[in-house]
Order: structure tokens, then C-alpha cells, then sequence
């Protein structure tokens, strides 16, 4: 009984842990939502239960809507409430039935951590990867509309040809926005998704350039082509920073994700090795401080090597 409760109350704490990181990740994209939100949108023009709808997604930044569109942007064929089934399943049904069938508390421990922490890692690292993919596509695709929009074409017509020329996930990107406007929703709105989804400030920098053509009149393959210069320069300008931070942000990846590894291996291996880390309170301390200095550790390295343009 004392084991059940210990392992229940430590998956209860991992769970509150997680949702505090996914919180706070979310803050930068809740303030690119809220520029996208004032370029796009006339606020003026917003009943008051739009509003309220508003205001309450800005509290709630694990909502569904914005764990499809995670899973969209990562490429996986999995609805909002699938993905959650599945992550509840492995960090609290499996370690449970392990604890049932009298498998050790480390034990039980350590699939809780593992079963939390796999399924958001692995749709973070594949939406990490196809954005910055799609980021290196950009500057092709705005050639692409550039060309289109100089033979007479209009803009959705040389979206719906990055479309059909380029890979994914720009092409997936784009031919949703296409669709998007075809169905009858606004470019403006549409455009908006596009960035709220991806986040990429070089998307929204074009975005914002086609929607003040739209507004005011001029050029757009001028225009877009003057941006494709500046995001070609962008680009550049990242790789070398990324060149120069390469071997600080390996060893912080190194220096902080091996304690982690090795608890967890030997949680596993050999789970009376480390059991007193759980059932004293001086290892319960030591435990705590361990992760707190980890995550502080893990911050201060991200913070310096993540350098914003």
C-alpha cells in the first residue's frame, strides 16, 4: 500500500513537473501568437464572446487545439486526444500494472519518468526537425512565387505551386493555406495559422509583407523578393552562430543529460543501487536539490547558447 501510494504521488508530480515546462515553453509562442493576433485581426471588429474565447485560450496552453497542431507541424497522424490516451497510457497505466504484478518502486519509478517524458521528447524533436527543414526551404519557395507572381499569377496560385514543386513540409504548409482560401477563409486569417502553427519568424516576416501589399498596393514579387535576400542573410547568420555554439551546446547537452541517463539505467539495472535516494529523506533531499540544480544548470546553458535573431 505504501509502495502504491509513494508511486502514485511521485507519477502526480511528474506530471504537475511536465505541465509547468510545456507552460513555460509556450510563452514565447503565447507572444508571437499576440503580434500575429494584432497584424492580422481587426480588434475592433471582435464580438465579445470571441474575446472571452480568446482570453480563455491564453490561459490554457495545453489546450487540444494547440496539441493537434503540434502533432500537425511534427508530422504525426495522431488526433489531440489519441496522443494524450497514449501518454497517460505509458506514464501511469504501465507503471501501475508493473507495481500490481510487484515489480520494485524504483522500477515503477522509472517507467513513470520514461513513459512522461518519451512521448512529448519524440513529437519535439520531429517538429523541431521539419521546422527548421522548413525554414531552409523558405528562401526557395519565395523564389518559386516570385517567379509566378511576375508571369501574372496570383499569390494563392504560386502558393498552390510551392505546392506542387517542393517537398514537405513546406508543400504540406502551403497547399493547407491554398485549400484554406479556397474553402472561403480569409488570406489574412489563413496566413495567421501558418504562423501561429510554425513559428517561424522568417514565415511571419513574409506574411506580414503580402498582407500590407494587400493593404496599401505595391510590388510583391519585389517585395517578397528584397525578403528573400534578408532571409538568405538570416540564414547564413545562423549556421555560423550555430557553427561557434556547437561545442557549448553539446557539452551542456552532454554535462546534463548524463546524470539522467545514468539514474535512470540503473533504476532498471540494478534498482537496489539507488533505492536509498528514494526511501530516506536525506536522498529524497539530495534527489530534489540534484534536479533542481540540473534544471538551473540546463537553463543558464540554453540561455546563453541560444542566441535570437
Amino acid at each position: 500500500m505504501i509502495r502504491a501510494l509513494v508511486v502514485l504521488a511521485f507519477v502526480i508530480a511528474c506530471y504537475f513537473i511536465f505541465y509547468l515546462i510545456a507552460a513555460a515553453r509556450t510563452k514565447d509562442k503565447r507572444k508571437m501568437d499576440d503580434r500575429v493576433r494584432e497584424l492580422f485581426e481587426l480588434n475592433a471588429n471582435e464580438s465579445a464572446d470571441r474575446r472571452i474565447s480568446k482570453n480563455t485560450k491564453r490561459k490554457n496552453p495545453l489546450r487540444l487545439e494547440q496539441i493537434a497542431d503540434e502533432l500537425y507541424v511534427a508530422g504525426v497522424a495522431l488526433r489531440a486526444e489519441e496522443f494524450i490516451t497514449i501518454w497517460i497510457l505509458m506514464g501511469a497505466v504501465i507503471p501501475a500494472i508493473a507495481l500490481f504484478l510487484g515489480a520494485p518502486t524504483t522500477v515503477c519509478i522509472g517507467l513513470v519518468i520514461v513513459g512522461a517524458a518519451a512521448p512529448i521528447s519524440w513529437v519535439t524533436i520531429k517538429r523541431n526537425k521539419r521546422l527548421a527543414i522548413l525554414g531552409s526551404q523558405l528562401s526557395d519557395a519565395l523564389a518559386i512565387i516570385c517567379n509566378a507572381l511576375r508571369v501574372g499569377q496570383s499569390f494563392q496560385s504560386a502558393m498552390k505551386n510551392v505546392a506542387d514543386e517542393m517537398e514537405e513540409p513546406i508543400s504540406r504548409e502551403f497547399m493547407r493555406v491554398y485549400r484554406e482560401t479556397q474553402y472561403g477563409m480569409p488570406l489574412e486569417t489563413s496566413l495567421a495559422r501558418l504562423v501561429n502553427r510554425t513559428k517561424n519568424p522568417d514565415l511571419e516576416l513574409m506574411s506580414s509583407a503580402v498582407i500590407i501589399q494587400r493593404q496599401i498596393g505595391g510590388n510583391l514579387a519585389v517585395i517578397l523578393q528584397n525578403i528573400s535576400d534578408t532571409i538568405n542573410q538570416r540564414i547564413r547568420l545562423r549556421g555560423e552562430i550555430r557553427t561557434m555554439t556547437s561545442a557549448g551546446r553539446m557539452s551542456g547537452y552532454i554535462i546534463g543529460g548524463l546524470p539522467v541517463v545514468i539514474i535512470l539505467l540503473l533504476m532498471f539495472i540494478n534498482p537496489g543501487y539507488i533505492d536509498m535516494f528514494f526511501t530516506t529523506s536525506s536522498g529524497r533531499i539530495m534527489l530534489l536539490i540534484s534536479a533542481v540544480l540540473e534544471a538551473i544548470g540546463f537553463a543558464v546553458v540554453n540561455k546563453i547558447v541560444n542566441i535570437k535573431l
